[in-house]
């Protein structure tokens, strides 16, 4: 098996030490329990959650990725369809961004496994 780079394991949630654990667990008969995150990776024990709380701090990379969603949406609604009335923007900025919400809440988490994670 070759290895992954970090940028592909970060993109397939991986664990960020090994790159060949899963960081969620996956089940496709429950999606709440599809957003949780295992304790340990399953592949090399690596510890996820490195102190209590530790995932508090993806609420700011989560913020930061909904705000630059906002911002490129709200861009290109204002450019194609020339500067519309303020309805306009929140029917397609606002149920895009909810449909944004589990990519948003996993990817805040990995990146912040990534950047401040220890490895």
């Amino acid at each position: 098996m070759s290895e992954k780079t970090k940028l592909s394991a970060l993109l397939e949630a991986k664990c960020p030490r090994c790159r060949q654990g899963q960081i969620f667990k996956y089940s496709a008969f429950n999606y709440l329990k599809y957003h949780v995150t295992h304790d340990n990776c399953p592949c090399c024990g690596f510890i996820y959650e490195r102190e209590p709380a530790f995932f508090t701090g993806a609420m700011y990379i989560s913020y930061f990725i909904n705000v630059a969603c906002i911002v490129v949406l709200g861009l290109s609604v204002f450019y194609a369809a020339n500067n519309p009335s303020l309805w306009v923007y929140f029917s397609v900025v606002f149920p895009l961004l909810l449909f944004l919400v589990p990519f948003n809440f996993r990817y805040s988490r990995v990146l912040m496994l990534y950047l401040f994670g220890g490895v």
